[in-house]
This record gives structure tokens, sequence and C-alpha cells, in this order.
């Protein structure tokens, strides 16, 4: 795991740039840090910083840096690759990066895990390749010289790669499946292509200039989307979309589209429907499952696990324990929670069921309305963009808590949602699926079942049946028509934000499109971010088992009715987990997650502190938050107006105008 940095242009790279833009991002790699400089004259030059090991300097490896930074310091470079390391696998100095193979031709800087990386690595030996290294960045590396991008296919995990062909003089970027580690770029004015793990290092680079894409803010402000599209909040910053790649000769690196490069998907997820029983896709699902946590435990430092209480944290951390106990290991898996001192707000008690039932080893956090200001700016610049919800808070307390109690790897449940059928919106395609093919009893059965769980009105039921059943057009307009964007064109400009209405996903009509909206466009996009961000802000790796793609895709070929019937969300995992599961984690039906006490803070203990944020926000942003808002908040506390999160949106939207100094 790392942070990756780059910058290209013909004899005008500074080494100052890529220094900066590497010591940004410390946070993401202390371990080590490493530089490849490309000259004008096409010498390689391998240089270290001062957070590189005396080891690293010592060590012998052709890649091993023998240059300090400081000596290149008035030299131009056609190229240069920054790296810094936080060592999970291998953390001998054979792992420092970048890394060179087949006597130099490539160079990588690499952030991620390749879970498989052994298996590939024996494939790689039986056909004559040989390693020096125990790193799975070695084994991307020769993957890439054997297959070229087809390697890609062969990966299972996570990553953002960089590779230089010093012989074509070409690089190679790539991005895993569901964009789980990130890669952004950027164009200077003055022409350089820069790449980097975090918008943040542009700031560092000549030419730099804050500026905000209101397209996407006003997408951020009115509907709460981030990370939906290629663009970012920055105008000229874009994303490497996930399961995509790009190549191209140095000396020709442009942009073809808006500022954006000419990307290849090279990962699609289709719909194969499954034909088998339920119980066999039980089974299956159990031994993907299994084999998906045994990859993610794969490391040479302690691995902890988020822990809830839903359904999906529980489920990690017991097939954890189970794969301990069954090999033996005696060792305590740590869990990490946070929890509300209010109970109405806490999964503490759901948290105590999977405690007693594995006897883990069990840390909390507690955190406070104190806490949430005073961490706000430290959070903001670590998540680059808006936030929308306090749950990122949470989860940066929660990593800071497992740095603490030195675990360096941590598992969590993202992703399960997504395609699991964790959302309402799956159950309003299913009884509209219902309704197009006529199966009117069956319809009446589930949603009188359905009833008995999870109490919704008539009204909530068709509205929702009818977003699937109504052409897109129609269903955007009838979005507008709620009291939440009646306030909404109260508080903000709309004007002023070039309103973007068709960013937004509509028209989505099955339960393998829905769970492609939420997989790669809706939800898990801004969370995968939020978990990135916060997990590297303490210098520790997130892993996500729900990611692994074999099971994705099995999960997301099955019929609807395995996912979810008759109220019960998530079947084919709740029958998984038969056995492994506390029967009263298997059977919940409700769910809370990591959530903040946050209506009682803003009513009850302090309304004057949001109040003045709000304030300070309409002073601050250049008349996007109009005065009204005072007014819009003022009723929240009155009890007139139902209490809704937008208020949130207009605090942190402008904590990130100020952090980043964005101009409006």
């Amino acid at each position: 795991m790392s942070g990756i940095s780059g910058i290209i242009k013909a004899n005008s790279v500074k080494v100052k740039d890529i220094l900066s833009m590497t010591s940004i991002i410390r946070h993401r790699g202390p371990d080590d840090e490493g530089y490849l400089l490309v000259d004008d004259q096409d010498n390689i030059h391998c240089a270290g910083g001062i957070d590189t090991p005396v080891i690293v300097w010592n060590s012998q490896y052709a890649y091993s840096p023998t240059i300090k930074t400081e000596t290149l310091w008035e030299r131009t470079f056609n190229l240069a690759f920054g790296h810094r390391r936080l060592s999970i696998l291998d953390s001998s100095p054979a792992g420092h990066q970048p890394m060179s193979f087949k006597n130099g031709r490539f160079w990588i800087t690499f952030n991620g895990t390749i879970y498989n990386y052994l298996d590939i690595k024996n494939e790689l030996q039986k056909i004559g390749y040989q390693f020096i290294s125990g790193a799975d960045t070695e084994v991307v590396l020769a993957a890439y010289a054997e297959w070229g991008t087809e390697c890609l296919n062969r990966f299972v995990g996570m990553w953002a790669i960089a590779i230089y062909d010093h012989k074509l003089k070409e690089i190679f970027l790539a991005r895993d499946r569901y964009g789980i580690k990130p890669i952004y770029y950027w164009f200077s004015p003055e022409g350089h292509f820069c790449f980097a793990s975090e918008i943040k290092q542009f700031t560092a680079c000549k030419g730099w200039e804050s500026k905000m894409n209101k397209p996407r803010v006003c997408d951020q402000l009115i509907y709460s989307f981030t990370d939906h599209t290629n663009e970012t909040m920055f105008s000229g910053v874009y994303q490497l979309p996930s399961g995509s790649y790009f190549v191209s000769a140095i000396d020709k690196i442009k942009p073809v589209f808006n500022g954006q490069i000419n990307y290849q998907k090279w990962y699609l997820l289709k719909h194969e429907s499954f034909k088998g029983s339920f119980k066999e896709a039980a089974e299956i699902f159990k031994e993907l499952f299994n084999q998906s946590v045994k990859e993610h435990l794969n490391a040479d430092v302690p691995v902890g696990t988020a822990l809830s209480g839903g359904l999906d944290s529980s489920s990690i951390v017991c097939e954890v324990n189970r794969i301990l106990r069954t090999n033996g290991k005696l060792e305590l898996q740590k869990t990490f929670s946070s929890c509300s001192v209010d109970e109405r707000y806490s999964e503490k008690n759901w948290i105590d069921i999977v405690i007693n039932h594995t006897k883990v080893d069990a840390h909390f956090s507690y955190p406070n309305l104190e806490e949430l200001f005073s961490l706000t700016s430290d959070i903001i610049w670590h998540q680059d963009e808006p936030y929308q919800s306090q749950s990122a808070f949470l989860a940066y307390n929660l990593y800071s808590l497992a740095s603490e109690n030195g675990v360096k790897v941590l598992l969590n449940g993202q992703g399960a949602d997504e395609y699991l059928g964790g959302y309402d919106q799956f159950t309003a395609a299913r009884y509209a699926n219902m309704l197009k093919q006529f199966r009117l009893c069956r319809l009446f059965v589930d949603v009188k079942n359905s009833r008995k769980i999870n109490p919704i009105s008539n009204l909530t039921l068709f509205r929702g049946i009818a977003f699937f059943l109504l052409p897109p057009f129609i269903v955007r307009n009838i979005r507008k028509i709620n009291s939440s964007y009646d306030n909404i064109k109260k508080i903000i400009n709309i004007k002023s934000l070039d309103y973007p209405l068709d960013s937004i996903p509509f028209g989505y009509k099955s339960i393998p499109e829905i769970s492609k909206r939420y997989t790669f466009y809706s939800s898990l996009p801004k969370y995968l971010r939020w978990e990135d961000r916060n997990s590297m802000a303490h210098s520790v790796e997130a892993r996500a088992p729900f990611l692994d793609h074999r099971l994705v895709e099995f999960a997301y070929n099955l019929p609807d009715d395995f996912l979810e019937s008759d109220g019960i969300t998530k079947r084919i995992l709740r029958e998984a987990m038969t056995g492994i599961l506390p029967e009263k984690i298997k059977n919940r039906k409700d769910k809370m997650g990591f959530i903040t006490p946050e209506e009682l803070w803003v009513k009850n203990e302090n309304p004057a502190l949001f109040r003045q944020k709000i304030s300070e926000a309409i002073d601050m942003t250049g008349g996007i938050i109009k005065p009204e808002a005072l007014t819009y908040f003022d009723n929240i506390i009155k009890g007139k107006i139902e209490f809704d999160y937008t208020y949130w949106r207009l605090i942190i939207f402008n904590e990130w105008v100020q952090k980043f100094h964005v101009k409006v």
C-alpha cells in the first residue's frame, strides 16, 4: 500500500515538484520514499529522500536509490515517478519503489494489493521468470511484461498502477475493477501531465489554481452526489475511471476531450443468469466469501476488522474468526467499533453479540460533538472533496483507533449493500418487475409479508414503484416535487452553479442495472473514497472482502428472489452464513451502521454552533449559499420542517472552499 506521484513533459520536470507532490502524502507511506527520474539523454536516475531508510540506501538492487534528490534540484527531466511506501508485504529493501524489471526496461510505482500474486508468480516461474523480492509489486511488473494489458484480468485485488516502459517510451496507468484505489490526473497550464493518489498533490505543482467545477458542486449540494463521474469538484482534475487503463507514448500525452485522456475500459460487469437452486447458490457464495476473506488476511503486519454490528461486518468478523481457529491460530482478532453514549444511536448491543460469539479483542470509539468540529479541517484536507455524512468522521476516528493499537490493515464491509440488495430501491424495482410480469398474487403476498418486518405507507410504496415504471424524463421532474428540493431552491443559488441535471443517473429498470448504478456511479465510489482517505490518513490499509470480483459477479447474476423476498434482504448472505453468524445477527432485519446522534447534536446539544457554521458558509461562498439558509435551519430547530441533512452539506462545502482556497 502506498501513495504514487508522476509528472511527464519533455525536459521540463523539476525535482522539487515531484518531491513536493510525494511529500504531501507522507501519511500514505511513512516507511520509505523513492523516485525515478529520466533525463533528456534517456538516462535513468534512482533517487531517495529523507524518509528513505538507511537499509534501502545500502541495498544493491538495480532500483535501489543511489543519489539524493537535493543533488538534482536544479536539473530538469522528461519523466518523474514518486512513491511513498506503507510496508504490508515484504518490508525488506527488495520491496522498494519505484521498482524495475527486465534489466531496467519496466519501472513501476504501485498502490494496492494483489491477493493472488503467489498464484501468478508460480505461473510466471514455470515459464522462466525469476524474482528477487517477495512483494506483489514485482509480480505486477512481470505480468505486464508477459501479457501486457491483459494482465489486469488475472489480478484479484485493488490497485492503482503506473508503469513506464523505457524501451518503448510509454506510460501505462490502470485502476482496479471497482475503483478501490485512486488515480487522479491533471494537465498543468504549461502542459505537464500529472497523476497522483490524492488531488491535493496537484496543489504543489506549478500553475495550479483551485477552481470550482460548478456542475459537480451543484450535484453535491442538491443531491449529495460525488464521485459519480470522471470529473471532480476541482475544475480540470479527473479520475481514471474504475476498471480502466491508459497507454500512451510519453511525448504524445494530451487531453482529447474537455481535459480528459483517452482511456480504455477493461472491465465490464456482465449479466449471465444463474440456473441453480437457492441452496446451491448459497453454498457457492459461502465458498467464494471464505476464499476472499482468506486472501484479504494475507499480510506481514497485524490485521484487524471494523465491526458495526450489521450483517456485513459481522459476517467478516465471524468468518475471520473461523479461519483463524481452523488454522489453529490462537491470537485474538482485533475489532474496532464506533458507538454512541446515547443507546438510541448506538449498535453496541448488536456488536456485543458478535464479540461474545467470537471472543475477539474489541476496541471502541465514542466520538462526540466537540471532536466533530475539531477534526473537520483535518478530515476535509484528507478527503480532498466534501463528504456528505458524519459517518466519514466516525470512520476517521475508527482508523485512528486501529493505528493506535498497532493494526496496519483493517477489513471492512464496503460493497455488500450495492450488489446484495441492501437499499430500498431494490425492493421497489422487484415490485415494479412483478407488476410488469403480471405476478400480482406474488406481489400481494410479498408486500404483506414485508410490512410485517418494515411497515411502509402506500404512498411511499407506489412512488417507489412508479420510479421504475415511468420514463426517465418524467422521473427527473418527479424528483423535484418534494419538500427537500423546495428547501434547496430557497437556500442555494442553483443558477450560479450551471445546474447539471443530466449528470444524475436515471432510468434504471432492473435489479442488475441498479446494482451497476450503485457500484459504479452512486454510493460505492464515494464510500470508497472516504474509506481510502480515512484509512491512509492514519497509515492503515483498508481492505474490502465483499469486493472480490468473483463474489460480486456471482451475486450479480443471481435471481432477484435470491437477494430479497418477503421483506428479507441479502437472503443469499444470510443463508451462506448459517452456523457461522450468531442467529440474532443472521436474522436481524433493521440496520443502523456507524452513525452519530446528529439530530440531537443539532437540535439539543449546540444548535448555536451549527447556526454559526451555516452563517459562515453564507458569508464565505460567494453567494452560492443564500441568507435564507439560516431561516431553513431555524425552522428545523423549531420543528416547522422535517429534519434533513442538507445543513451538513452547506457546512462541509464551506469547509472545503476555505481549506483548499477554492475560487467561487
